[in-house]
């Protein structure tokens, strides 16, 4: 369903853009971790009937597969700051008849839900973004009849991860990354905090589930983590934060490791989060 107003077509600020590069790229990430998402809507109990919420949706590809879960009788509410986004989400929603996805473009820091309108909602690498997840989670809370599940999926101890054989540049990288969040108010390792910020907005913690995986170079996975740093890395270096030399030397030690059969990344930990309001 086409949003009610004709978005505007300035974009919000977004730490990894909104362009036709990082929608490919998101659309890899929600393929390549598809299964793991659809577990944690299991464990939760999302099915037909049911009124949901993705928030901060981006391109969509999650929102489109909860909406043709919910079926014709449910309702998909999907929001997210990005007009471009969401613009491109409610014409492939249209293209494919789901007239039971609303998407909106709204910054998830004024959402306005009615109280017990929801049956469950959905964040996905969203909180790792904001500076004071609190406030957001209470207001999804709200929104969520008692009983309803809010599902969760964020980064945890994200230093911890690492491509072997060790790799002096990589670190350097990771390091770049983690401070370029916290420029931006963000938090890479917000996993730690979530389950007591959901415990302490009104919910109980039913599941957490570990969510990492190893990749190795020629596999679909090593997509994921190729595509984010070679098309963040230089983003890294013009703000400041690495040199071109050491962008240089990562690609070199990286296109290495994918000429090792012994090479593997093992991939952010990331921690899953099923609660139900009380």
């Amino acid at each position: 369903m086409r949003p009610d107003s004709a978005p505007d077509t300035r974009e919000e600020p977004y730490l990894l853009g909104t362009d036709a590069e990082e929608k490919r790229r998101l659309e890899t990430q929600h393929r390549l971790w598809a299964e793991w998402a659809h577990d944690l809507w299991d464990r939760a109990g999302f099915g037909p009937g049911d009124r949901l919420l993705d928030l901060g949706c981006g391109p969509g590809f999650a929102a489109l597969e909860l909406a043709e879960r919910v079926g014709a009788r449910g309702q998909l509410l999907a929001v997210d700051e990005s007009a471009r986004f969401v613009g491109s989400l409610a014409d492939e929603a249209d293209r494919r008849g789901l007239t039971q996805l609303e998407a909106r473009v709204e910054r998830v820091e004024a959402l306005r839900l009615p109280p017990d309108s929801l049956d469950g909602a959905f964040a996905r690498w969203l909180f790792c973004f904001l500076p004071d997840p609190l406030p957001i989670i209470e207001r999804v809370v709200s929104g969520l009849r008692p009983g309803g599940r809010l599902v969760v999926w964020d980064y945890l101890n994200y230093r911890a991860t690492a491509l072997y054989p060790r790799s002096p540049a990589f670190e350097r990288v990771l390091a770049a990354v983690d401070e370029s969040w916290r420029r931006t108010g963000g938090d890479l390792n917000v996993g730690e905090r979530l389950p007591g910020l959901i415990a302490g907005a009104g919910c109980r913690v039913l599941e957490l589930v570990p969510l990492s995986r190893f990749a190795r170079p020629g596999t679909a996975l090593w997509q994921w983590p190729t595509g984010f740093f070679f098309g963040y890395v230089p983003k890294l270096v013009e703000a400041g934060l690495l040199t071109e030399a050491e962008r240089e030397s990562f690609q070199a030690e990286w296109r290495e490791h994918e000429q090792d059969p012994g090479a593997f990344l093992s991939a952010p930990p990331m921690i899953g989060i099923v609660a139900e309001k009380r």
